[in-house]
């Protein structure tokens, strides 16, 4: 009988619990490879290039110093290296890193695929962050297989590529499915801090989302479901010689994830499956001819060094409400929106704000085009109180200076470039994130990223916003004393509960846009 059998009972009970984040199945924050040989960094030495010259500079021409051991361990270490550490009261050693991380999870790891070069033999390596390390995966010229996989033939002469992979795991244990999101926005900051260093250094740098898959994870030897590859970025100025040729690949280790069993989320793996490239075909025909030319920031105010805004980089917990200058958003905008050198165009992501408090610009709501420059007001007035709920009801949002929301129009993008489209448009508002983090720190300002209500960020927007969607957002202003969160709780989140629990909202209009959450 039916009646009898007690399993949909107790699934149902199982299923519909509350608890806290399993603690007992976080992810460890780096990857290990025991037993295999490894190749001590020295110390980076600081790229003293102005921070905003870096990230929005004209980019490099290859008039720097070859690529060699040392320039590996500054691109390394400024982009995902350790940085500092601190010591928690209640939970003990804190790591920081190079790059803003959602959740300080840290999904992101790097891989190295070079030729022979000063100081380090040809080979595939693994970048340990919390030794300053590389790992040999592989001993040889493996750059004409890379080549083969990016259906870029540059690659088997260029000195060396960073391959960025995820460890879905990491993301997910905490965000589940949209974890998936945040994989691709911590490969944008990890990569804006790349292409700055690499600027910095004189290092032609370029960024390729397209390439087959399974193939680069063999490179690796990595599983391609708990991590797979995410972007490949080619360094220096291709070598005279002859290119490498393609040499056999036998299995390696996939190293150590320190976990095993992994919850599925179905939705994210489909996605990942669908939006690969399986032959040099598809990449080809995937792939946008050219790449575009970087915006010069004209007449740039004076930055910090780039490695020092680096080095003390952290995200925001408090703003206060000062106001940041008209000066500062402007060069934050230009910085942020600099075209970047990729082979999926660069330009799928548009900046809208809301500012709060910016000397010489009025409070409100606005759209800032890449092409001109140009802020557009939208919508005037004081909007503290939407940009807080907004950003997921977080203090934040009503209190920092400005908040920049990048969107794209997806559909767009997924007409182009297919499922993969989806992972390109994270990718690029996750290095526009990652440049504002950048050009903040090093004015002296705070910056964080914040999650959102997705679709009453479009509708608050729209018209100007319609058909498209928000991939990320940063908030950014002058931080408060303390640095710690404040308890937040907007007009619009108590309209909404009010509503919720039966109030007719007769006595207060309520905007169209608060039905989209």
């Amino acid at each position: 009988m039916a009646n009898n059998d007690n399993q949909a009972a107790q699934a149902f009970h199982e299923a519909t619990k509350l608890s806290y984040i399993n603690l007992l199945t976080k992810p460890p924050l780096y990857k290990s490879y025991p037993g295999l040989a490894s190749v001590s960094l020295p110390e980076a030495t600081s790229p003293g290039m102005p921070t905003l010259d870096a990230v929005s500079g004209s980019r490099a021409n290859g008039a720097g110093e070859p690529l060699d051991l040392a320039t590996v361990a500054q691109l390394l270490h400024y982009s995902a290296g350790l940085i500092r550490k601190s010591i928690s009261a209640s939970a003990g050693e804190v790591h920081y890193r190079a790059a803003a991380s959602a959740g300080a999870l840290y999904p992101i790891e790097l891989y190295l695929v070079c030729g022979d070069l000063p100081g380090l033999a040809a080979g595939v390596y693994h970048y340990a962050p919390a030794e300053n390390s590389l790992t040999q995966l592989r001993a040889g010229d493996y750059r004409g297989n890379l080549a083969a996989a990016a259906a870029d033939d540059s690659l088997a002469s260029t000195p060396a590529t960073i391959i960025s992979t995820a460890v879905f795991w990491r993301s997910a244990w905490k965000y589940r499915t949209r974890g998936y999101r945040y994989c691709f926005w911590d490969n944008g900051t990890v990569l804006a801090n790349l292409l700055a260093t690499a600027n910095a250094l004189g290092q032609p740098a370029r960024v390729l989302a397209g390439f087959i898959d399974q193939d680069v994870d063999l490179l690796l030897g990595i599983d391609s479901e708990q991590e797979a590859s995410t972007s490949l970025v080619p360094l220096g100025v291709a070598e005279s010689s002859a290119p490498a040729a393609m040499q056999e690949l036998p299995a390696v280790s996939s190293g150590d994830l320190g976990f095993s069993e992994p919850i599925p989320y179905l939705p994210s793996d489909l996605l990942h499956a669908e939006a690969a490239l399986t032959s040099p075909q598809d990449v080809s025909g995937w792939r946008i001819a050219g790449h575009l030319s970087n915006t010069t920031l004209a007449d740039s105010i004076s930055s910090a060094p780039l490695g020092e805004a680096i080095l003390h980089r952290g995200s925001t917990r408090r703003f206060a409400r000062d106001p940041i200058s008209l000066e500062q958003l402007s060069a934050l905008l230009a910085a942020s929106s600099a075209a970047i050198p990729a082979d999926f165009g660069g330009q799928l992501t548009e900046p809208y704000l809301i500012v709060n408090a910016v000397a010489g610009l009025a409070s409100g709501a606005y759209h800032y085009s890449r092409s001109s420059g140009e802020l557009e007001l939208l919508q005037g007035g004081e909007l503290r109180d939407e940009a807080g709920h907004l950003c997921f009801e977080q203090a934040l949002g009503a209190d920092a200076s400005a908040v920049v929301f990048f969107l794209a129009d997806l559909e767009s993008a997924l007409n182009k470039l297919g499922n993969r489209g989806y992972r390109v448009a994270q990718l690029e508002a996750g290095i526009m994130g990652g440049n504002i983090y950048l050009g903040s720190h090093s004015l002296g300002l705070g910056t964080t990223g914040m999650t959102f209500f997705d679709d009453a960020v479009t509708a608050f927007f729209s018209p100007h916003a319609a058909g498209k969607s928000l991939m990320f957002l940063v908030g950014l202003g002058r931080t408060g004393t303390p640095n710690r969160v404040r308890p937040f709780r907007s007009k619009y989140g108590v309209l909404k509960d009010s509503l919720a629990r039966g109030a007719t909202g007769e006595r207060r209009p309520v905007p169209d846009w608060l039905y989209s959450n």
